[in-house]
């Protein structure tokens, strides 16, 4: 079902980072040796408010402050915190620009008037302003707009409870245990992140051209995350008919308590090589975020599916139900060039056609060259046992090369 080239191209572009992602942090070299030459580091669809509520909104009605970054040798550098995921936090400074510093290097951080979504590695979620912490590598979340920070000063005293008046007070938290921390958007149409991308290739030994288009959209609202995945890709050849391919998915994920999440699944697919005209497909089920750290993330998903087909021997749309097995692995790398692999893979056992099976395997490598400008090498394969009349083929297979924008 699956070659030896297929297998090699996966593990080409999926087993280097993944070795990467073992090895403990204190063995690797720091690729950020000084703010000046740090660059940012992102990562796509994580699981992020991007918007602000009205009552949040109320919160932010003072005039705009920066945010302030306390380094542990004792620089600060004034600007805007851009994200904090993977152990490294993403700042915009006024003067050296946009910088990503590791979890180790920082002091603490003042986060001046804007709120801030955190979530630790326990799943749960903190939303408010950030206070800088006495102590090293901690911040503090504001929660409430009048929470104050008690004061360690045990004398009592007048002036002992007057500073407790003034020093806030809210959820301290460790930096090691922080797994994102995202600033929430006041306008609604700055809450989409993601990015976009498309890639053009022609093979003249093989007179084969192709051409592709992508799109990778998230907008979070609490603990929503709303997925948008769009996928096309057309071949053609001297040798055989014009093919299309073309995936659309709308997933929502609602996170619960220790890294469970509950999800639905919308779904548009066309590939004229396995002699699928449409296929409608909904679903929703349950998975679990497996292994989250800094250089890797897992995540496992189950549930049902209920499909709605239309193939080229058929003149209408066919019900069928499957049950689903997905299972999704990143790895982030922090050494120059900046790099992250992702291997996703679907197992689709029919439940109402007997003897149905479906496999559906991705994989990419993605270079970030420079800020928001990305270049990705990617590698699929689909396979389905069903017997279409006029169709040769089970599984189909190919590579694309993208240019990705992200929007911010």
């Amino acid at each position: 079902m699956f070659s030896y080239s297929k297998t090699l191209m996966v593990l080409l572009l999926v087993f280097p980072l993944f070795l990467y992602a073992q090895i403990p942090e204190k063995k690797k070299t720091d690729s950020i040796p000084s703010v000046e030459h740090d660059t940012v580091q992102k990562v796509l669809e994580v699981e992020v408010d991007t918007t602000l509520s009205e009552s949040e909104k109320k919160v932010r009605k003072e005039a705009f402050t920066p945010d302030i970054l306390h380094l542990i040798n004792g620089d600060r550098l004034t600007g805007k915190i851009l994200s904090f995921q993977q152990g490294r936090l993403s700042f915009d400074a006024q003067g050296p620009g946009v910088v990503s510093i590791k979890w180790y290097k920082i002091f603490s951080i003042d986060g001046g008037s804007k709120i801030y979504k955190v979530e630790n590695i326990y799943g749960e979620i903190f939303i408010g302003k950030i206070a800088k912490s006495d102590m090293m590598g901690e911040i503090i979340v504001l929660t409430g707009p009048d929470e104050i920070i008690e004061s360690s000063v045990t004398a009592e005293s007048s002036a002992t409870a007057e500073l407790k008046k003034s020093v806030p007070k809210g959820t301290t938290i460790k930096f090691e245990e922080i797994l994102r921390i995202f600033p929430l958007e006041e306008k609604w149409y700055e809450g989409f992140k993601g990015d976009i991308g498309a890639g053009v290739s022609y093979t003249k030994s093989s007179e084969v051209l192709r051409i592709s288009a992508e799109s990778n959209l998230f907008y979070v609202i609490s603990r929503w995350r709303f997925v948008n995945n769009f996928s096309y890709m057309a071949t053609s050849t001297e040798s055989s008919d014009y093919s299309v391919r073309i995936q659309e998915n709308l997933q929502e994920f609602y996170s619960l308590y220790r890294k469970w999440v509950l999800y639905q699944a919308n779904a548009f697919n066309r590939n004229d090589e396995l002699g699928i005209d449409a296929k409608l497909s909904f679903g929703f089920g349950i998975g679990n975020n497996l292994i989250i750290t800094e250089r890797q993330r897992l995540l496992l998903f189950t549930g049902f599916l209920q499909n709605f087909e239309d193939n080229i021997n058929s003149d209408k749309f066919v019900a069928n139900s499957e049950w689903p097995v997905t299972l999704q692995h990143t790895v982030y790398s922090f050494i120059s060039p900046n790099l992250s692999s992702t291997l996703k893979a679907g197992s689709y056992v029919g439940l109402t056609e007997k003897d149905r099976y479906r496999f559906d395997l991705s994989a990419d490598l993605t270079w970030e060259i420079f800020n928001d400008f990305k270049i990705q090498f990617s590698f699929y394969y689909n396979y389905d046992n069903k017997n279409i009349v006029g169709k040769n083929t089970k599984e189909d297979s190919g590579t694309e090369l993208s240019f990705l924008l992200e929007l911010k």
